[in-house]
């Protein structure tokens, strides 16, 4: 159910790099703009800063972040290393033109999921908001890129070692090909927390409340409350479809409950099946069924690196 899952600020969780301040932009209705910052040079290597003549130590520093960040800075630097190992191991590798095209996907969904979160609609809006606190978008770009190309390098690598694992059926393509290209059903939902605020808002749609309003204001799936509970069209032989395809246009359906929490869904058309040749179209049905298949194996696969491997840990802040 792609059109329900609530992006993550990074991609892939698992091999996710740790942000330092919680969010690679912060907050920016509360982050003003940092005062004037006199530059002088710090030949100790062991000093970070110098505020009003007293002296920051790096490993004042360093005590902090593993205070905060510790255990899982370090599970994430061992998954990294892992995962290079296993590349190695089998004799896979990725060229540059390959990471900086994984990059620019990464960091446009990072930048997609910052406006998301503060219901930005246009790129416009978002200048002017990051204008507050210093900065802009090119410059967010570039420190994303810079940021994130490890992150992008990882990806990249697991999913070559994993995929050059991973047989599909003709069972499965012709799945995959009824996903893609057979008929869709068109929804709209509200996603409430709660069995009880589910009950509450169907009550109200009974009685006539406006669907796209209370998935607006209510749902909790803020991806589709943006566009009033406009779901991206969807097989109705999926998990979610098969619950609702009986439904007719207009009609609305009983609380359906999910990972994501309490769903309310509204047929609002549906999608003739496409008419392209299964034959034309196989290498791309291989494609996503391998993508499909590497997603779900992800995290299966990196526990048993870490299951199988010898790690010994050391994290002090002595």
């Amino acid at each position: 159910m792609r059109q329900i899952i609530k992006y993550s600020n990074l991609i892939i969780l698992v091999l996710t790099e740790i942000i330092l301040a919680g969010s690679v932009y912060g907050d920016l209705k509360e982050i003003e703009k940092p005062a004037k910052i006199e530059k002088k040079t710090i030949t100790d290597k062991n000093i970070v800063a110098i505020v009003n003549n007293q002296k920051i130590t790096r490993q004042e520093l360093y005590s902090m972040l593993v205070d905060a960040y510790g255990e899982d800075a370090l599970d994430v630097l061992i998954r990294r290393t892992l995962i290079f190992q296993e590349a190695e191991k089998k004799g896979v590798s990725i060229t540059d033109s390959e990471v900086n095209q994984r990059l620019e996907i990464v960091v446009d969904a990072e930048i997609n999921a910052l406006m998301r979160q503060y219901r930005i609609k246009e790129i416009a809006d978002l200048e002017k908001e990051l204008a507050k606190i210093g900065t802009n978008v090119e410059l967010l770009r570039d420190k994303l890129l810079k940021k994130m190309r490890k992150q992008a390098e990882i990806e990249l690598l697991a999913e070559k070692v994993m995929i050059k694992t991973i047989t599909i059926t003709e069972e499965e393509l012709r799945d995959v090909y009824e996903q893609e290209y057979g008929e869709k059903i068109e929804a709209s939902q509200i996603v409430l927390k709660t069995r009880s605020d589910a009950d509450d808002v169907l009550k109200k749609l009974k009685s006539g409340a406006d669907f796209g309003t209370i998935a607006k204001n209510l749902s909790i799936d803020r991806v589709t409350a943006l566009k009033s509970g406009k779901m991206q069209p969807f097989s109705p032989k999926d998990s979610l479809g098969v619950q609702i395809a009986h439904l007719k246009i207009g009609e609305i359906s009983d609380i359906i409950k999910t990972d994501y929490g309490y769903h309310i869904i509204k047929i609002t058309g549906r999608k003739p099946a496409g008419n392209k040749d299964f034959k034309s179209v196989r290498g791309e049905l291989e494609k996503i069924a391998k993508d499909q298949r590497y997603r779900e194996r992800l995290k299966p696969w990196l526990i048993s690196l870490i299951e199988n491997a010898s790690i010994t840990r050391n994290l002090t802040t002595d």
